[in-house]
C-alpha cells in the first residue's frame, strides 16, 4: 500500500516537473518584467502541491477548505487532468506493484492511454483492450480504493495478470488469468 502510494506520488511529481519545465521555459522567453506572470506554477509550489495531493479529490473536503490556497491550487491541477483512463506504470509488476496516474491534456491529444497503450513506456497501438482495475493506495494515513480504467496492449495486459482486473470491452466482463 505505501509503495503504491509512493509510486503514485513519484508519477505525479514526474508529470508536474515536466509541466513546470515547460512553463519555466515559456516564462524565461518573456522579458524580465514578465517573469512573475500570474498563472505560472513555480517549482517551490511542488512541496505544497504534494502536501495536499489526492488521487481522487474529496469535493466536500475541498469545499470546507476552499480558503486554503494550497487546496485551490491542487483542485485546479486535478481539474485539468483527464480521468476516463489512467496511465499505468508497470516497472515493478513482478512485485505486484503498479503506479497509476490520470492522463494529461497532451496525452489525450496524442491518444496515449486510449488509442495508444496506457503502459507508461509502451507505444503499442494494436490489440488494445480496456480493463477495470481496483487500485488500493494509502493517502493521508487512510487506505483508499478506486476502480480505475486502463487501456493496454496484450503485452502489458500480461503484466497486469497478477492483479484482479476485469475487461470493460464488449457486453460481458472477462478476468485476466
Amino acid at each position: 500500500g505505501h509503495i503504491v502510494a509512493a509510486v503514485t506520488i513519484l508519477l505525479l511529481y514526474s508529470l508536474y516537473r515536466r509541466s513546470v519545465q515547460k512553463k519555466m521555459k515559456r516564462t524565461s522567453e518573456h522579458k524580465a518584467e514578465n517573469k512573475d506572470e500570474p498563472g505560472i506554477i513555480h517549482p517551490s509550489d511542488l512541496s505544497e502541491l504534494q502536501s495536499v495531493h489526492q488521487f481522487v479529490r474529496d469535493e466536500q473536503y475541498d469545499e470546507r477548505n476552499k480558503g486554503d490556497w494550497k487546496i485551490r491550487m491542487a483542485r485546479r491541477y486535478y481539474e485539468k487532468l483527464y480521468k476516463e483512463y489512467a496511465i499505468v506504470d508497470l516497472s515493478r509488476y513482478k512485485e505486484r506493484k503498479f503506479g497509476l496516474r490520470w492522463r494529461t491534456e497532451d496525452e489525450v491529444v496524442s491518444g496515449k492511454g486510449q488509442s495508444i497503450c496506457g503502459g507508461k513506456k509502451c507505444t503499442e497501438i494494436e490489440g488494445l483492450a480496456s480493463y477495470e482495475m481496483p487500485f488500493t493506495y494509502l493517502e493521508n494515513n487512510e487506505k483508499k480504493c478506486e476502480l480505475v480504467k486502463v487501456r493496454v496492449c496484450k503485452s502489458c495486459a500480461k503484466k497486469l495478470r497478477k492483479a484482479d482486473i476485469s475487461s470493460t470491452d464488449g457486453s460481458k466482463k472477462q478476468k485476466l488469468s
